[in-house]
């Protein structure tokens, strides 16, 4: 049995991949878990002829059910971020990502119109449609690149500090220090990995569907090393799990309340010229009987429970118009 991929990375064409199972397959599958799936990735084209492979390969696959429910209600999501502000005030964590689910059990749009609806409302995202064999889809616009790998050069990105678009005037202090303390990670963990000539270009703003963040791109350089190693060490980076890493990886499983399964893992390929990774990002999962997006955001002591609300409320509805009309 295999899987599929259609992926548009901005200023490209979209491309088309069959994912047949492989331990040493150049395109990967990470959960937030970590737990990876390698498949060896076939071309199927690009463009018009990636969508008609894709099309084709649709019509063959039967999705499993995946039971949409909502995570959270209001008053839970906001109880949790008060849990979580409070565990940053008593410094068991200095900053944790916590993200909640929208169940949408009917919808008549189909997952390739969708992948057309998303590209053209995120044009500078990377657009991906996934499905492992025998799984359920994920779609979606993801602006974070894990890494990018060409020769001796890898490339990353801290991507940290969220606002609505257009929001007027300077950046707040808690955004900021987020966006300082997840690139000085992202930084150390380089460093670890034996990367050299480490330069920071940044931060600038990013723009992401309804919201804009901070972003630095980090570039170093390796003569030897993977990308596969390099996502995996950086892999759940501190803006989708947050600081210190074991600590607030451990407040997410004992406080979330859900399995993120993909979201906010990652997906990519490695290739003789290019290697590269994105993190599932801005997605939903797709289901025989319906729909389940995500969306989260990093929570520090200066966070404000009912701003962090509105902020996934914000992604969440960009989705849902872009998805569901």
């Amino acid at each position: 049995m295999s899987g599929f991929a259609l992926i548009r990375e901005s200023g490209s064409a979209p491309k088309a991949w069959e994912l047949r199972p492989s331990s040493s397959g150049n395109f990967g599958i990470a959960q937030f878990s970590g737990l990876l799936e390698r498949f060896e990735a076939i071309p199927r084209g690009e463009g018009l002829e990636g969508r008609r492979w894709i099309a084709g390969a649709l019509e063959r696959s039967a999705l499993p059910a995946i039971a949409p429910q909502d995570s959270h209600s209001e008053e839970d999501y906001r109880y949790l971020i008060e849990q979580a502000r409070q565990a940053c005030l008593d410094g068991v964590v200095e900053k944790v990502v916590l993200s909640r689910t929208r169940a949408y059990p009917s919808s008549s749009v189909q997952p390739l119109e969708a992948f057309e609806r998303l590209s053209e409302a995120y044009p500078r995202a990377t657009v991906f449609l996934l499905r492992a064999p025998g799984a359920s889809i994920w779609m979606g616009a993801t602006p974070e690149c894990l890494t990018e790998v060409q020769g001796q050069v890898v490339r990353t990105m801290s991507l940290a500090g969220t606002r609505l678009l257009g929001s007027e005037g300077v950046w707040g202090l808690k955004e900021r220090e987020e966006q300082h303390v997840v690139t000085k990670d992202i930084v150390q963990m380089l460093q670890a990995l034996g990367l050299q000539s480490l330069e920071i270009d940044g931060p600038t703003v990013q723009q992401a569907g309804p919201v804009e963040h901070l972003c630095s791109h980090i570039t170093g350089l390796h003569s030897t090393i993977s990308a596969w190693e390099v996502a995996m060490a950086l892999h759940p980076t501190p803006a989708v799990g947050g600081l210190p890493r074991a600590q607030s990886q451990a407040f997410i499983r004992l406080h979330e309340g859900y399995s993120r399964r993909n979201y906010s893992g990652y997906f990519g390929w490695s290739g003789a010229e290019r290697s590269v990774f994105y993190v599932t990002l801005r997605c939903v999962e797709w289901g025989s009987d319906g729909l389940l997006g995500y969306a989260g955001g990093g929570i520090t002591a200066k966070s404000d429970p009912e701003g962090e609300w509105v902020e996934t409320e914000q992604k969440l509805r960009t989705l849902e118009s872009v998805l569901i009309g």
